[in-house]
C-alpha cells in the first residue's frame, strides 16, 4: 500500500506544503474520506456510493464485476449491485496488490449500503435476498459507510457460512478509507465523494511514468457514467486499454479497463461492435494478465460467429480472427485455456474455407491482398494436429513475448524473429499465397504490407530453406522499400539475419546481412552500415574465412574515417582491431601486431577512455590474444620475441602485456607440434605463418583444404590476399547452394606480377598430383583506376580454380555462380575501396623483415589435421542431378581439369538454368 508515501501539497500557489510528518498527513485524508463517506446517506447518494465500491472493488478484489440491473430501492437487482463472471485473480493479477490474494475463482457478489443505522440487520437481509434467489453465490462482499465492530463483524460471517454457505466480507468505511487514501484508488474519493483532487498523493517511486494522453483518457473513462454501446466508444477504450495491457506502469489500471470494455460489449449496438469488444478483452486478459481461461467462453462466441455468418466479410473482423486464433495456439501451447486443439483447428478450417470463398468472387485489389495475407497467415500457422508433446519446456511466457514485442515497437526495432522450428499448418500453401500477394500488391498500393512482412521475417528460420523463399523475399522488401524506404529493407534483412545467426544457419544469415548492409551504407543510415559491415566479417570468421573477414573489418574501418558525423570515427579503431585479430586467426601473427598497435593509435585518438573494458571489449580480447602470441613465441620461436616486443612498444603496452603474462606465468608451455596440432583442429592459420619467404593461407571449406601461398613481400601480399579474400566470400557464396566439390586438397601459389597490363585478367596453368589440385596464378597490381573493372577480372580467376573442384557440369556450375551475382555477389566481392587499398598499413619494409625470419614454419613436419568440427563442413546428401537408385557421385580417378589459361574474358552467363544437369565425371 502507498498510505504512507505520499506529501500534502498546498492547494492554490503551491509555495508551502501543509503538514510535516507524512503519516500524519495519511491520518488526517483518511479522516477526511470518512467524513465524506458518512455524508452520502444525509444526501441519499445510494448510486454514487455503489459506483464508489464497484470501482474500489474491481481494483483490489476481481477485475470481473459488473454492475447488477434493476431498481434498487425495489429490489430489481435481487440485492446485487454488481456480480462476477468467472475470475481467477490470484493468475490474472499477480503482483499488482495485496489483495489479490483474497480473489478466488467463485462466483462473487456485491452489495453495499448507506445506512447509518442497524447495519447488521441490513445484511442479514440483503444476504437472504442474494441467496435465496438468482444464480448460486459462493462470496458476497459488502460495503458499507458505517463502521462494523470486530465482534459483530465476525459473528455476521459466521452467520452467514453456516445458513447461506457463502463466504461473507465486510468493508466499512474504515477499510473503505484505508484504501480510497491510496494513489491509484483516490480518483474515486474525488469524483464521488468530490474532495479536492489537490490533495491526492503523490504517485509512488518506481511507478513509472504514465503518458498524458492516457491520464486524461483514465480520468474521462472515470467519470463517465452513461455506458459505452457504439464502435467508437470502443475505438476510444482500444487506446488506454492497449497501453495499460503492455506497460507494467498502467498494468494495476487493466482489471478497470476490462471491466469498463465488458460493461460495453453487454451494451454493445450491434454485432461488429460485440466481435470486437471480445476480441479485445480475450488479448488484454491473456497478454496482460497471462491467462486466457476467464475468456475461452467470449473467444468461442466470437469464432462461432465469425464463421457462421457469410455476411461478416469486413476484412478487419476476418484478420482479429486470424490474430485471435494465433493467440489461442499460444494460450494452449502453455495451457492457458481450455479450449481444444480440435476447437481452434475447427475455426482455423472454417476461415480458411470463407476466405477462400471470398477470394472466388474476385474482389477490389485492396480486400484481395488483405484476403490473400489473412489465408497465408491461416497456412503459416502452427500446426496443432501434430500434437503438443514435442512443445518445449522453455517456452517464453506470455509476459515475456509481450515485454520483448513492446520493446522491440519502442525502439523502432524490427519484432524479435522465431528462433524455433515448429510445423506448420501448410508451409507450400502459405509460401504460394504469399507468392501471389507479392506480384498483387503492385495493384493494391494502400495494403499495409508490414504486418505481412513482419510474420515472413518472423519465421524466417522455418523459411528460409523453401524454393520460393528469395522470391517471396524479394516481393516483400520490394512493397517494404515503397510504404517505409530502403533503410527499412535494411532492417528488415539485419532482422532475418540475427533469426538465421540464433538458429546456428551463418550462411545464410550472411546473405541477409550483407543485405541489410548493402541497404544501409548511405549516409543517413551510414552506422547502421558500418556495423552490418563488422557483423559480416564476425559471420565470415565464425566460418573459418578469416581473410574475407579481415576485408570487412578494414572496409569498415575506412568507410568511418570519411563518415559526415564525428562520433561515427570510433568505428575506426574498432575496425583496425578486429582486422588485427581476424589476420591472427588466418596465421599471420606478426602482421596481426602490427595492425593492431595501429588500431590502438586510432583507440587514443577517437575514443574516449581508451582501454575502459567494458566499453571496448575488443580491445582487451585483442590485448589477451597479443600476451599469448608473446608467449607462443618465447616457448617455439624465441627469435621472434625481439621483433614482436619492438611493436607492442610502439603503442606503450608492454607494461599490459607483462601483466597479462604474469598472469599465467604458472601454465605450462607446450610444443611446436601441439601449437600447430590446435591450429589445425580450430580450424585457424597455424601460428607464425607470414614468417619467411613464403606466406601461407590455409583453411578447410566444403569438404576441401585450401592454400594459398606468395612470396612475402608487399606486392604479392597484397595480390595473394586480395585473392585469398575473394575466394573465401566466394565459397561462403556457395555454402548455401551445392557446387559439389571433390574432397581433397587445392593449392594456389600467387605471385604479383609488375609486367602485366593492368586490364589483363591472372595468367594461370593447372597441375594435378595424386593428392592435390596445384594452380599457379600470376596477378596484376591493381592502380586506383581499376576500381570499376578489378572485380570482373578477378571473378574470372576465382571461377576457373574453383570449377575445377567441383564435379559439376560447366553449365550447372556458371549456374549457381549466376545465381550468386542475382543475389548482389558484386557488392560482396568489392567493398567499397579496392582490398590492397584497404590492407596497405605495412611498409616495403615490414614484409622484408617478416620474410627474413627464415625459421621453418611452426609445425612444419606435422601433417595437416583437419578441423573438428569444420566451420563450413560438406554438404551431404544426394547431389544435384541424384536419380533413385543411382550413384549421387560418380567414382573418380584423376582430378578435374580445365584449360591453362584464365585469360580469357568473363564467360556470359546462361539465360535459364541448366535442368537435369549430371554430376561431371
Amino acid at each position: 500500500m502507498s498510505v504512507g508515501y505520499w506529501t500534502l501539497v498546498v492547494r492554490d500557489s503551491g509555495s508551502q506544503t501543509r503538514g510535516n510528518d507524512v503519516s500524519d498527513d495519511a491520518v488526517q485524508l483518511e479522516k477526511r474520506i470518512r467524513f465524506a463517506l458518512s455524508t452520502l446517506g444525509e444526501s441519499n447518494s445510494h448510486h454514487e456510493f455503489e459506483a464508489l465500491c464497484l470501482g474500489l472493488a474491481r481494483r483490489r478484489i476481481t477485475s470481473n464485476l459488473l454492475p447488477a440491473t434493476g431498481p434498487v430501492s425495489s429490489g430489481g437487482d435481487q440485492g446485487r449491485d454488481a456480480e462476477s463472471h468467472w475470475s481467477n485473480i490470484p493468475r490474472e493479477l499477480p503482483g499488482t496488490s495485496l489483495f489479490a490474494s483474497l480473489a478466488s475463482t467463485q462466483r462473487v457478489v456485491m452489495a453495499c449500503t448507506i445506512q447509518a443505522t442497524d447495519i447488521p440487520g441490513k445484511i442479514r437481509k440483503d444476504l437472504a435476498s442474494i441467496c435465496g434467489q438468482g444464480t448460486p453465490v459462493d462470496r458476497v462482499i459488502y460495503f458499507t459507510v458505517t463502521a462494523v465492530p470486530t465482534g459483530k463483524r465476525h459473528d455476521l460471517i459466521d452467520e452467514a457460512a453456516r445458513t447461506h454457505q457463502v463466504e461473507l466480507e465486510i468493508w466499512d468505511a474504515a477499510a473503505l478509507a484505508l484504501h480510497l487514501a491510496d494513489y491509484d484508488l483516490f480518483y474515486l474519493a474525488v469524483q464521488y465523494l468530490h474532495l479536492p483532487s489537490d490533495l491526492a498523493p503523490p504517485r509512488p517511486d518506481g511507478a513509472g511514468q504514465l503518458p498524458d494522453w492516457y491520464v486524461e483518457a483514465r480520468r474521462r473513462w472515470q467519470a463517465n457514467d452513461e455506458p459505452a454501446r457504439t464502435l467508437g466508444d470502443l475505438v476510444d477504450l482500444r487506446g488506454p486499454l492497449r497501453h495499460a495491457t503492455l506497460h507494467d506502469e498502467a498494468r494495476a489500471d487493466l482489471p478497470e479497463w476490462i471491466g469498463h470494455a465488458r460493461a460495453l460489449l453487454a451494451a454493445a449496438a450491434g454485432e461488429h461492435t460485440a466481435l470486437r469488444a471480445r476480441y479485445e478483452i480475450v488479448v488484454a486478459t491473456l497478454r496482460g494478465l497471462g491467462d486466457m481461461h476467464p475468456t475461452d467462453q467470449l473467444a468461442r462466441d466470437f469464432f462461432d460467429t465469425v464463421t457462421a455468418d457469410d455476411t461478416l466479410t469486413d476484412p478487419g473482423i476476418l484478420e482479429d480472427a486470424v490474430v485471435l486464433l494465433q493467440y489461442g495456439f499460444g494460450a494452449l501451447v502453455r495451457r492457458l485455456t481450455a479450449l481444444t486443439a480440435e476447437d481452434l483447428c475447427g475455426w482455423q478450417h472454417l476461415l480458411a474455407d470463407k476466405i477462400g470463398r471470398l477470394l472466388v468472387a474476385d474482389p477490389p485489389p485492396n480486400a484481395m491482398a488483405h484476403l490473400l495475407a489473412m489465408r497465408a497467415r491461416l497456412a503459416l500457422h502452427a500446426d496443432m494436429t501434430a500434437g503438443l508433446e514435442s512443445v518445449p519446456e522453455d517456452l517464453p511466457t506470455v509476459a515475456e513475448v509481450t515485454a520483448s514485442v513492446r520493446e522491440a515497437v519502442e525502439a523502432g526495432e524490427p519484432i524479435p524473429a522465431q528462433q524455433s522450428e515448429p510445423p506448420l499448418t501448410d508451409l507450400d500453401t502459405g509460401m504460394r499465397i504469399l507468392l501471389r500477394l507479392g506480384h498483387h500488391l503492385d495493384n493494391a498500393p494502400l495494403f499495409p504490407i508490414e504486418h505481412t512482412a513482419d510474420l515472413f521475417d518472423y519465421l524466417t528460420p522455418v523459411l528460409v530453406d523453401h524454393p520460393l523463399y528469395r522470391e517471396v523475399r524479394d516481393l516483400l522488401d520490394q512493397a517494404t522499400d515503397r510504404v517505409t524506404g530502403q533503410s527499412a529493407r535494411g532492417e528488415r534483412a539485419q532482422s532475418r539475419g540475427h533469426a538465421l545467426i540464433k538458429s546456428g544457419r551463418i550462411p545464410q544469415a550472411l546473405q541477409e546481412i550483407h543485405e541489410a548492409k548493402a541497404n544501409w551504407l548511405r549516409g543517413d543510415t551510414l552506422e547502421g552500415g558500418l556495423i552490418m559491415l563488422l557483423l559480416c566479417a564476425r559471420l565470415y570468421s565464425e566460418l573459418g574465412l578469416p581473410i574475407a573477414a579481415k576485408q570487412y573489418a578494414l572496409a569498415a574501418a575506412t568507410a568511418a574515417t570519411s563518415a559526415p558525423a564525428p562520433e561515427l570515427n570510433r568505428f575506426v579503431p574498432r575496425g583496425i582491431i578486429l582486422a588485427a585479430q581476424y589476420d591472427r586467426q588466418a596465421g599471420n601473427w606478426i602482421s596481426a601486431t602490427r595492425l593492431f598497435c595501429i588500431g590502438l593509435m586510432a583507440q587514443n585518438s577517437y575514443c574516449d577512455e581508451p582501454y575502459n573494458h567494458e566499453r571496448y571489449p575488443y580491445v582487451w580480447d585483442m590485448m589477451g590474444n597479443q600476451a599469448l602470441t608473446l608467449r607462443v613465441a618465447d616457448a617455439v620461436r624465441p627469435g621472434f620475441v625481439p621483433l614482436l616486443r619492438t611493436i607492442t612498444a610502439s603503442a606503450g603496452i608492454d607494461t599490459i602485456i607483462d601483466d597479462l603474462l604474469a598472469s599465467t606465468a604458472d601454465v605450462l608451455t607446450a610444443a611446436e607440434e601441439t601449437y600447430a596440432e590446435e591450429a589445425d583442429a580450430h580450424g585457424v592459420g597455424r601460428p607464425f605463418s607470414d614468417a619467411g619467404p613464403t606466406r601461407r593461407y590455409a583453411w578447410n571449406a566444403l569438404g576441401v583444404d585450401w592454400e594459398i601461398t606468395c612470396p612475402n613481400d608487399r606486392l604479392s601480399v597484397l595480390a595473394a590476399e586480395r585473392y585469398t579474400a575473394a575466394l573465401q566470400v566466394f565459397l561462403g557464396e556457395l555454402a548455401v547452394g551445392d557446387p559439389l566439390f571433390l574432397p581433397g586438397s587445392l593449392s594456389v601459389a600467387i605471385r604479383a606480377d609488375t609486367t602485366l597490363p593492368h586490364d589483363q585478367p591472372a595468367v594461370c596453368d593447372q597441375s594435378a598430383d595424386r593428392d592435390t589440385n596445384r594452380w599457379r596464378l600470376r596477378l596484376p597490381t591493381i592502380a586506383p583506376a581499376d576500381v570499376e573493372t578489378e572485380p570482373s577480372r578477378l571473378l574470372t580467376a576465382l571461377v576457373k580454380v574453383v570449377l575445377s573442384q567441383s564435379l559439376l557440369s560447366d553449365e550447372a556450375f556458371m549456374h549457381l555462380v549466376e545465381q550468386a551475382l542475382a543475389s548482389g555477389f558484386w557488392h560482396k566481392l568489392f567493398v567499397g575501396r579496392p582490398y590492397d587499398e584497404l590492407a596497405d598499413f605495412l611498409k616495403a619494409d615490414d614484409y622484408q623483415t617478416m620474410a627474413t625470419l627464415a625459421d621453418p614454419a611452426v609445425g612444419a613436419g606435422t601433417p595437416r589435421g583437419q578441423a573438428k568440427p569444420a566451420a563450413l563442413p560438406a554438404r551431404t546428401g544426394p547431389g544435384p542431378g541424384h536419380e533413385h537408385g543411382q550413384p549421387s557421385t560418380p567414382s573418380a580417378t584423376a582430378m578435374p581439369t580445365c584449360s591453362p589459361s584464365c585469360a580469357t574474358p568473363f564467360p556470359a552467363w546462361p539465360q535459364t538454368p541448366a535442368s537435369g544437369e549430371q554430376p561431371r565425371s
